[in-house]
């Protein structure tokens, strides 16, 4: 073996040899753009996957008029580039020269399917979304345990509300299998109540890297959770399925601190304010009603209430005379009517007792016209038999008979000797 190589020696040496070599120094690749990120330099980076494999990749601006404008994840496309391995970190990576698009690729396409298929089945509406709760008083991060994203929940949730209560359930973000930790220690959180906010998230990444966020096990998890579901995976222009399935989007797991606690600063700024205020109004409500009793108290009323009565009380000493007065008048007015009336009755009374007597002495006479008294008067007698029956017939009498002999002034009892023959 001749020689030893520097660290630097080597890169350089073997990428003299990629950009020498005739088959590998110009190559055309075909496979599914994911991570583009364009920097303001203009420069883009990303990275060319196929279902085994992925190389990173770097287009500088001055070949951007090669390439579509909109480079995004999910692409499909055919590349023409330059090998290349970076000296300063032996990194591997493809210079693009140019970029012809050939369609969506087989992730970004079930993404798409994904999501459509979940929207249809009412996954991702409005009306099912939950209110975050202003204060909570526990949040659950499920999130990786090492990395950037739980530290910077933690300072930001110490920085804007000390004191809240954060539980960590630590799940891998990533990787085969890791959707299912993600749903199960949803549903921990919800079946233990541990807390009334949870937080999803984790830092950015490729599309295969978020891809366990695309997942239907957790967007379904998200969607069924009792407790309110804020998701914030990767950065500001990720959108992944839980994004949608969740009940607040948040761009960065920063921003999901920020939105789940207000500034407790503020709060206590605005209840100073507010107790401030009342105090003020209170102040005032009561000089206001002071100065009401006061005024109220000078008030002839309250200062002299005998001279209120004392004054009422002639007036209805006044109005009781002249209602003595009126009811003499009229008692006078009605005495002259009733005294009236009375000789009106005596006299009408009066004539019809004169018209009921004359006519009672002529009932009289016709009576005493009539009597049996008046004819036996004038010398005849009436014969009664023994029962009280008036003889009227002689034939009817037999010898011995006893009959009574009625007379003005009497009677007498008689026996027939000679009947009739």
């Amino acid at each position: 073996m001749e020689g030893v190589f520097t660290v630097t020696g080597l890169n350089q040496a073997v990428n003299d040899r990629l950009t020498s070599d005739p088959e590998l120094a110009k190559v055309r690749v075909r496979g599914e753009i994911s991570g583009a990120k364009k920097y303001p330099s203009g420069h883009v980076y990303f990275t060319l996957k196929d279902e085994y494999a992925s190389v990173s990749c770097v287009l500088f601006r001055q070949a951007a008029g090669n390439a579509p404008a909109d480079i995004r994840d999910g692409m499909q496309a055919l590349l023409l580039a330059r090998t290349n391995l970076y000296d300063k970190n032996g990194r591997f990576q493809l210079i693009v020269d140019g970029i012809q698009e050939e369609g969506v690729g087989d992730l970004y396409r079930r993404f798409l399917e994904l999501k459509e298929r979940l929207a249809r089945q009412g996954l991702f509406d409005e009306k099912n979304k939950k209110a975050i709760p202003f204060i909570p008083r526990r949040i659950v991060a499920i999130t990786s345990e090492a990395g950037a994203v739980i530290r910077d929940i933690i300072h930001v949730l110490r920085r804007r509300f000390p004191g809240v209560r954060l539980l960590l359930i630590p799940v891998p973000v990533q990787g085969p299998g890791a959707e299912r930790e993600i749903a199960a220690a949803i549903e921990i959180a919800n079946l233990l109540a541990l807390g009334d906010l949870i937080i999803v998230g984790r830092g950015g990444g490729s599309q295969e890297d978020l891809q366990p966020f695309n997942e239907e096990m957790t967007a379904r998890a998200i969607a069924s959770s009792a407790i309110p579901v804020i998701s914030a995976v990767g950065h500001e222009t990720d959108y992944t399925i839980a994004d949608f399935a969740a009940d607040l989007r948040a761009p960065t797991p920063s921003a999901a601190a920020e939105l789940a606690v207000p500034v407790k600063e503020d709060i206590l700024l605005k209840m100073d304010q507010l107790t401030s205020s009342m105090e003020q109004t209170l102040t005032a409500r009561i000089d206001s009603q002071l100065k009401r009793v006061a005024g109220l108290s000078t008030r002839p009323v309250l200062v002299h209430p005998a001279a209120i009565i004392e004054r009422h009380r002639a007036r209805v000493e006044l109005l009781g005379h002249r209602l003595l007065f009126a009811w003499g008048r009229l008692e006078d007015k009605e005495q002259g009517r009733i005294s009236d009336l009375f000789a009106g009755i005596r006299t009408a009374s009066d004539k019809s007792m004169d018209r009921q007597v004359f006519r009672a002495a002529q009932a009289a006479k016709a009576l005493e016209a009539l009597s049996p008294l008046a004819v036996l008067s004038r010398g005849y007698s009436l014969v009664m038999d023994k029962k009280g029956h008036a003889v009227t017939e002689g034939s009817g009498l037999d010898k011995g008979d006893q009959v009574d002999l009625v007379f003005k002034d009497g009677q007498v009892g008689c026996e027939v000797v000679r009947p009739l023959a």
